[in-house]
Order: C-alpha cells, then sequence, then structure tokens
C-alpha cells in the first residue's frame, strides 16, 4: 500500500452567456418595441432564451456537484493517509516485536542448552560461540574471564575471529575487565580512545590488541562476581544500549549455568577424590588404572605402576595421636604433587597409608629414577608435630605393563611384591619387580 497524492479538479467558472443573453434580450426590445411594434417577436425569443438560461442553471449545478464531489474525494484521500501512516507505525512496531520475540527464543534455547550441559568446560564454550552468534559483528572477538576468591581474573573462553591464544595475551584481563568486575555492572564503551572512564594513554599501555569499542557485563551468582563476559572490536561504535541489555540478561543466565557447573564439578571431585588428601580415591584409582591400560594396548606403549607406603606410620599415631597420622598423610600429599609436578602422573590413595601412582608410558627404568628423586625428595622434607620437628620416609615398588604383568590386578600385585621387598631390605628405598 502506498501513500496516496490527492487530485484537486478547478471548479468551472459561470459562462459569461448566462449574462449577456438577457441583456440582449432587453435592448432588443428597446430598439424594437416604440417604432416597429415587435412584439410578436417576444414568444421566439422568449423560448430559445428561456432554453439558454435553463441550461446554463444545470450547468452551474453540475458545476457544484463536481465541487462537491471533489471535496469528499479529497477529504477520503486525507483519511486514507492517515490509515497508511497509522499502518507504518503499526509494521514498524511489529517488526521490533518480532524481533524481541526471536531474541527471547533464542535466550530460552540457551538456556535449555545450558540445562543440558553441566560441564564447566561446556558452559563456557557454548557460552562464546552463542553470545558471539547474538551480537557478534565481523572481525568482533567475545572473551569470558572467570575471577577467583581474590578477585583475579583469568581467560576461561573465547569466540570469534581474533580469538587465538597467540593474539589474546591479556589472559589476565585489561583495565576495561577490571573496571567491570570493580564496579559489576554494564559498561558499553563506543570508542576507546576517547571514553572519559579511561585514560587513552592507559588503555594503548595495557591492550594487547586493537580494541575499540566494546560492552560487557558482570557474570553475578548469589552477590559473588563469578566473572566478565565481553564482545569487543576493532571498530568504532559497533554496539548499541540494547545490545548491552542483551548482553546483561545473557550474563545473568549464564551465572546461574556457571554456578551449577561449579557445583556439579565440586560434587563430582568430592565422589572420586578423597577427602583427606585431595587425591583420588580407591576406585577412581583404579577406574584411572583400566582406562590407561587399555589406551597402551591401543598405542601398543608401555606402563609403570609405583605402590608406595609410609614407613613406621604406626609410630606417628601411637607418639602424637592419630590427628598427627592425618597431618603426614596430608603433607604427603602435598610432597608427591610437588616432587611430580610437570610430569605425566595420576596420585591416588590406595589404601591408610598406601598410594597409587600411574605413570603412562613410563618404561620400568623411567619409573625406577622418579620413583627414586620422589624418595629422596620426601626425605628432605620435615614437620611439626606436638612442636617436634620430624621427617617422613616412604618405601617404593615400581612394575611395569606389559613385561611383568597383562591385566590390572596382577600389575598393582607385582608393584606390592616389590614394596614388601624394599621394606624388607630396610624401608627407605626403591624396589623393582
Amino acid at each position: 500500500m502506498r501513500r496516496v497524492s490527492p487530485t484537486l479538479y478547478p471548479p468551472k467558472e459561470n459562462s459569461p452567456f448566462l449574462l449577456i443573453l438577457p441583456a440582449f434580450t432587453f435592448l432588443l426590445s428597446l430598439y424594437l418595441g416604440p417604432r416597429n411594434n415587435p412584439s410578436f417577436l417576444l414568444p421566439y425569443l422568449s423560448i430559445p432564451a428561456g432554453a439558454v438560461v435553463l441550461f446554463f442553471v444545470l450547468l452551474e449545478q453540475k458545476n457544484k456537484k463536481e465541487q462537491r464531489l471533489n471535496s469528499e474525494i479529497e477529504d477520503l484521500q486525507g483519511r486514507i493517509n492517515i490509515l497508511y501512516d497509522q499502518l507504518q507505525i503499526e509494521e514498524t512496531k511489529n517488526k521490533a516485536l518480532h524481533l524481541k520475540l526471536k531474541k527471547y527464543d533464542n535466550l530460552a534455547l540457551l538456556t535449555e542448552k545450558f540445562n543440558q550441559n553441566l560441564s564447566l568446560d561446556d558452559a563456557l564454550k557454548l557460552l562464546a560461540e552463542e553470545c558471539f552468534q547474538l551480537l557478534g559483528q565481523q572481525k568482533s572477538t567475545c572473551l569470558i574471564y572467570l575471577s577467583d576468591s581474590y578477585s583475579e581474573l583469568s581467560l576461561a573462553g573465547s569466540y570469534g575471529p581474533a580469538a587465538d591464544d597467540s593474539v589474546i595475551k591479556d589472559k589476565k584481563g585489561d583495565i576495561f575487565s577490571q573496571w567491570a568486575l570493580a564496579h559489576t555492572q554494564p559498561l558499553l564503551v563506543e570508542d576507546t580512545s576517547s571514553d572519559f572512564r579511561f585514560d587513552k594513554h592507559t588503555v594503548k599501555k595495557t591492550s594487547e590488541r586493537k580494541i575499540s569499542s566494546l560492552i560487557s557485563s558482570c557474570l553475578i551468582s548469589q552477590n559473588r562476581p563469578l566473572g566478565i563476559l565481553r564482545l569487543d572490536s576493532p571498530e568504532k561504535k559497533l554496539w548499541t544500549l540494547e545490545d548491552l541489555r542483551l548482553l546483561s540478561t545473557i550474563a545473568d543466565i549464564a551465572s546461574i549455568a556457571i554456578d551449577n557447573a561449579k557445583c556439579y564439578q565440586n560434587i563430582k571431585e568430592l565422589a572420586i577424590k578423597d577427602s583427606l588428601t585431595g587425591l583420588y580415591t580407591h576406585t577412581h584409582i583404579l577406574e584411572r588404572l583400566d582406562e590407561e591400560l587399555k589406551r597402551c594396548l591401543a598405542s601398543e606403549n608401555s606402563l609403570s605402576v609405583l605402590m608406595l607406603d609410609i614407613d613406621f606410620f604406626k609410630k606417628y599415631n601411637d607418639r602424637y595421636g592419630h590427628l598427627a597420622g592425618d597431618i603426614v598423610l596430608k603433607n604427603l600429599s602435598f610432597w608427591l604433587k610437588d616432587a611430580l609436578k610437570g610430569q605425566d602422573a595420576i596420585i591416588g590413595r590406595f589404601g591408610g597409608e598406601e598410594f597409587l601412582l600411574i605413570l603412562p608410558a613410563a618404561s620400568k627404568q623411567e619409573a625406577f629414577s622418579l620413583a627414586e628423586n620422589t624418595r629422596a625428595f620426601i626425605q628432605a622434607k620435615t614437620i611439626n608435630l606436638r612442636r617436634n620437628k620430624t621427617g617422613v620416609t616412604v618405601s617404593i615398588g615400581a612394575a611395569g605393563f606389559p613385561q611383568d604383568a597383562d591385566s590390572a590386578g596382577d600389575l598393582i600385585n607385582k608393584a606390592d611384591t616389590a614394596l614388601y621387598e624394599a621394606k624388607r631390605l630396610g624401608r627407605n628405598r626403591v624396589c623393582l619387580f
């Protein structure tokens, strides 16, 4: 439908003959009447004169009718134009409403996807991708920073053309992310070089990438800041306040999902980790051993295990109490992690004061060398028990797959046999099966 342009019909003027004819008839009667008595002509003159007068009277009525119709047409055209303008307004409203409904549908779908993913890594990956799809522009990047208990940010997820670890060097967050976390409120920067909240010289120094505009929102759960959700771009004025509102809504949904994923991760760790030492439980370490053996069979690699036992552990309980035994176990778990830092090692508490260490892709000789270094590392440590400084020593037995055993149970038995041999020889040593 298009707007109607008014068509105007100019009114027709009365013919001058309507005035000339009566005057002509009057003059003719004056000229002929006194001298020739032309009264016999009057009937003949009055007939055409009356017809002419009637014709022009009808013509005048026709013109008035046309003027009235023209006025009605103009009024109708005005009403049509008003209806057209109202229709245009309603179409604009409908388009805006359609876009809002589409956004809400996308948010509902995003919530459903979050509910189907309980893993924190999966939730962060989904958030980065979906946020970029909803609000991302060409050359823009979506970043997710998570905050620790000390309010320090670390890059947890990214998506976009420039979302490469080699490109994004500000892993701890830049001045914009730090501002958003400190103020816990949404942030819209149309031009980073002229925003009054940030010094442009500081912006140039702190930013590793070219950032000209950005929107950011804080991830908050139970009044605790979890991190920052952000989109930035090298182009200026890329986002609006409406985009910032949508980002804030996404951040609210994501905060619940991230908090749930963290709770699920904590519950999962409680199920597979020992509450005292923080190491894998007996059941889980055996499951990991089965997985590693299957991987070794598929890749035809070797694998070694270490069975470790604390020497004279009973004396700590007898001399200092059972609480002292817990302190020894807890410190030993820290020492094992430190001694094997950087190594491909899986550590679990096998039971009591015994620990099982899995060394994927390690030969028996490599396992022996690593076990000896671990034993010496622990021997050099000291702890305070009831204000008494004391040391701890361990005995270690090692066995290899597939040369020593062809199953998980048999491999553990062979390592346990080597452990008892180390104890028989005087403890504080490493023995191979």
